[in-house]
């Protein structure tokens, strides 16, 4: 996302922007109201249409991860665009609109602090600072699918970049561990390229939903519960190869929207990953939902 220089830009929110802060692990989030933001120079103001919760932050609502607090937390968003701090460009190299409907990529969490309480997407609006990647999503698709791309399928397409930088997918057997909705997303995007894929995630309800992503069960789990691909360049090859994925790039980003976004995607059904979204009042039990394994992905409609 480029920029030009701008001074700051005092954006007033009626009604005010709010925000549910989590205050750290074994405490209920807290309501916060945010009346105004200053947008720095290439900075976005975006309003949360959907967000889905993710297994990070379960985690570290569990104490399981260290966090900044109080924070907001929340990165799998889709939203659109309220406010521009000067020219902000999406991934294309085009300015960003007001009202057009994007994904950002996620970002560190960051402390609350002064002119930055809207930091994470379990709130109606997120303050994107300078430098975020944003991408365009267009009108056609529904919400439930586009809110995990910058999380989760994201994070997929960093792992497939790195596999083509290590062999041709196509006719490749690749075993995918991990848990949640990211070995899902794997196997699909794999399944586009031409791979086998073979789904060893010991999370019971990855391995049921295989075959709908177009994949087979692995003959034995594994006990990542992070994404990772094993496979074999070729079979004379006696070296396994894994692959991890990295920190995601704005190519991966654009990556996972155009997958989401492929006719040939509609085959597997990640809308039905999602569940019906709840009011942002209700974080603290989407989280238990969340907690309980129901749903791959719980998803929060701030405007609900």
């Amino acid at each position: 996302m480029t920029t030009a220089a701008r001074a700051p830009m005092d954006v007033l929110l009626r009604p005010a922007a709010l925000a549910r802060a989590w205050m750290g692990a074994g405490r209920n989030a807290e309501t916060i109201a945010v009346p105004g933001v200053v947008l720095g120079p290439g900075e976005a103001l975006v309003r949360v249409d959907l967000v889905t919760i993710a297994e990070d932050d379960i985690a570290i609502t569990d104490g399981e991860e260290e966090c900044p607090v109080p924070t907001v937390l929340g990165r799998e968003f889709v939203g659109r665009v309220a406010a521009l701090g000067g020219r902000v460009d999406a991934t294309d190299g085009t300015a960003l609109e007001l009202g057009e409907r994007v994904v950002s990529a996620a970002g560190p969490h960051e402390r609350i602090g002064g002119h930055r309480e809207l930091v994470g997407a379990f709130a109606t609006h997120v303050h994107l600072v300078a430098g975020t990647a944003v991408a365009r999503v267009g009108e056609t698709l529904p919400a439930c699918l586009l809110a995990p791309v910058p999380g989760a399928i994201t994070r997929a397409a960093a792992v497939v970049r790195a596999i083509e930088a290590e062999a041709d997918p196509e006719g490749l057997a690749v075993a995918i561990s991990g848990i949640g909705a990211e070995p899902l997303a794997l196997a699909a995007m794999l399944a586009e390229r031409g791979a086998r894929a073979l789904i060893a995630s010991i999370d019971p309800r990855v391995r049921a939903r295989a075959a709908r992503f177009g994949a087979e069960l692995a003959p034995e789990a594994m006990a990542d519960t992070t994404l990772v691909a094993r496979f074999r360049s070729d079979a004379g090859d006696r070296r396994e190869r894994l692959v991890r994925g990295s920190a995601p790039t704005t190519a991966d980003l654009d990556a996972a929207v155009g997958f989401i976004r492929a006719p040939g995607t509609r085959r597997y059904p990640f809308a039905d990953l999602v569940s019906a979204p709840l009011p942002l009042d209700d974080l603290d039990d989407a989280i238990e939902l969340a907690r309980s394994g129901r749903h791959l992905r719980v998803a929060i409609a701030p405007g609900a």
